[in-house]
């Protein structure tokens, strides 16, 4: 499967200018899948619409559908809005496998040519097929009808779900030649082509036509035959997702007798006179509510919307869409692409839970190249949480912020993972003291959650999920870490007297006064100073790491003894500022002893306690701890994993 490497934007939406100038314009995904977090107006969406806009090209024609969001001149382009009309404007993707790549562009050029490779292009549309964009107002649009009427879908399946659903059938022409389209958007795009198309007869639609009668008895119904059989195939998936995955009580159906497709009826009040209109079939969505206290005939839910809660009709939607997804295409050496924006919303805990564990199922992550973007915070925290401890490689997480060039014009900043401190610096040197703090609290945060286990730097919240600890308690935590650690706080211990400035930028009566500016230098210089400490996984719990260490030591006589053990909590250094490692002491589970310079028989063990306190053991048991002397060696020098001591796999 082709994945994608590199998203370029130039002069789109949100994104002004070109890579060079601006490096957050080439969003480098290395073929990985990503999460990214973009605060109220960061330009997120623009990278939805980016790769919708780019893929829809395949099938659109470029002269009446593609140019025009690139044209100054249009009302529809989607140029940045501060771009000269001489500047370049385009979207351009990088796409790679282990066989090869492609670079695959639409654009707008200074001189008023166009680079345009996507249409009718075999691995661009291939990739449209297979790919799906999801976002909230997609979900929310299922059920987004008044009270009194009933859902009809047939608009947001003409928008949304036509272009993705193949047929497998092709329309026949007017004329009866056999055509070579067969999806459902090409289906229905003829067909409301074909009023115009008709022969006339003193301009009234000729009914006698052999076209005509072609347009009525055989190509309506068969377009509406098609889709009543795709209908009930996704139903039976849809069903399957709402019972099995979100564990509902109800199911769905559509209500098949009503989808008709009527043309040319007679006007009202009229026995001969016909309007020559094409109407829209409609697509009513019905519920089942499957409640062992209710009678069968009241069982039927004709308007879902007036009886389900939000959450619930979310779900009805993602079900159908999941299973919709199920039935994509696929081609041989295509790319797939899912793009999630701010797709769970609506829902609550449970449900976000049951969709984050089907869309990071191994099946979706081997099917698809997954974005998801939320603008949502505690939901970004959590979702990354969930993927830190499913996934070890093929992710990346990125944040998105409002930022604004050099000259004042509003771009978006993407910050790698270690740029809040830059950013600090710059608002800094510009005087925009608030902005600075609010920053240098991103990097203090960013620091912390790097420096510190998890249960020291996160915690669960009903409604949240898992959330950071406030920066308050961050700092306490790290302090008293890192003394235990046998660490010098000495250089960190200003932290707490900037807390407040910190947690509250704006908490000061001048924020221009000198002496804000000179805790915003202090700070920048702590910070600079924790950026130098270093932590090291030395090993993970004894589930996860099945190979135990060995804690080498010799007793009294000379002879060398082996304890085997394993951590029941994860394994960690931290090296300071005098480039010493620090190493935690975490619960162990001593597993066996052996006497190597005898080759003796291996005794069991099977004693669990803190590495400090097993060591203190080991010693008194060897003989070598007595009332005169400790005799306690350095641990780093005296462990191995492997072959390798703590201090040289440490380095």
């Amino acid at each position: 499967m082709q994945k994608v490497k590199t998203i370029t934007l130039r002069n789109f939406k949100y994104f002004y200018g070109k890579e060079l100038e601006f490096s957050q314009n080439k969003i480098e995904l290395g073929e990985n899948n990503l999460l990214l977090y973009g605060e109220n107006g960061s330009g997120k969406s623009s990278i939805y619409w980016a790769l919708y806009t780019f893929l829809q090209s395949s099938i659109k024609d470029p002269t009446t559908e593609i140019i025009k969001y690139f044209d100054p001149n249009d009302n529809q382009n989607l140029r940045n809005r501060f771009a000269l009309p001489t500047e370049e404007s385009g979207i351009i993707l990088e796409f790679t496998s282990p066989t090869g790549g492609t670079i695959k562009e639409l654009k707008r050029n200074s001189d008023e040519s166009y680079n345009i490779n996507t249409h009718l292009d075999r691995f661009t549309e291939a990739a449209l097929k297979g790919s799906d964009f999801i976002n909230y107002k997609f979900l929310s649009k299922v059920y987004d009808f008044r009270n009194s009427e009933q859902i009809d879908l047939f608009e947001i399946f003409e928008r949304e779900i036509f272009p993705f659903i193949d047929f497998e059938e092709a329309y026949p022409e007017l004329n009866g030649t056999l055509s070579t389209k067969t999806y459902a958007s090409d289906w229905w795009r003829f067909i409301k082509s074909c009023p115009e198309a008709l022969p006339k007869k003193i301009n009234k639609i000729s009914e006698g036509s052999s076209e005509y009668k072609r347009f009525q008895e055989e190509i309506i119904p068969k377009f509406i035959f098609l889709l009543k059989k795709f209908l009930i195939d996704i139903t039976q998936g849809a069903n399957e997702y709402l019972e099995k995955e979100f564990k509902e009580d109800f199911s769905i159906k559509f209500d098949l007798d009503a989808i008709t497709c009527v043309f040319n009826q007679l006007v009202e009040g009229k026995t001969k006179q016909k309007d020559g209109i094409l109407y829209n079939p409609k697509i009513p969505l019905l519920v089942k509510f499957n409640h062992e206290s209710l009678p069968e005939l009241k069982r039927e839910i004709l308007k879902p919307h007036t009886f389900l809660n939000e959450a619930r009709l979310t779900a009805i939607a993602l079900a159908l869409r999941l299973s919709i997804l199920d039935r994509r295409p696929v081609f041989e050496n295509s790319a797939r692409i899912l793009v999630l924006d701010d797709l769970l919303l609506s829902l609550d805990m449970s449900h976000r839970d049951k969709v984050l564990d089907i869309i990071l199922s191994q099946t979706f992550i081997d099917t698809y190249q997954i974005l998801i973007l939320t603008h949502d915070r505690a939901f970004f925290n959590m979702c990354k949480n969930r993927i830190n401890d499913r996934f070890d490689t093929g992710w990346l997480f990125r944040e998105m912020y409002q930022h604004q060039t050099e000259t004042g014009i509003p771009c978006p900043f993407i910050p790698e993972p270690d740029n809040y401190l830059d950013l600090a610096k710059k608002y800094l040197k510009e005087f925009d003291y608030p902005a600075s703090a609010n920053y240098l609290r991103k990097e203090s945060e960013r620091i912390f959650k790097y420096l510190l286990p998890k249960n020291l730097c996160l915690q669960f919240k009903e409604d949240k999920g898992m959330v950071t600890i406030q920066l308050d308690t961050l700092i306490s935590n790290f302090l008293k870490y890192f003394k235990e650690l046998g660490g010098d706080v000495e250089p960190f211990k200003k932290l707490k007297e900037h807390k407040d400035l910190l947690l509250n930028p704006l908490s000061h009566d001048n924020t221009d006064a000198p002496i804000y500016k000179r805790e915003l230098d202090t700070i920048i210089e702590l910070l600079e100073k924790l950026i130098l400490l270093k932590i090291q996984t030395i090993a993970l719990t004894d589930s996860d790491d099945l190979l135990p260490l060995t804690l080498k030591e010799i007793d009294p006589s000379g002879d060398e003894w082996h304890y085997l053990f394993t951590v029941k909590e994860n394994f960690r250094a931290i090296k300071d500022l005098n480039n010493q490692w620090k190493i935690s002491n975490p619960e162990c589970h001593f597993i066996s002893r052996k006497n190597i310079t005898k080759n003796l028989t291996t005794e069991v063990l099977g004693n669990n306690s803190k590495l400090e306190s097993g060591y203190g053991n080991i010693r008194h048991a060897l003989g070598i701890k007595t009332k005169v002397s400790d005799n306690k060696k350095d641990l780093k020098e005296i462990i191995f994993k492997g072959e390798q001591k703590l201090i040289e796999f440490l380095g």
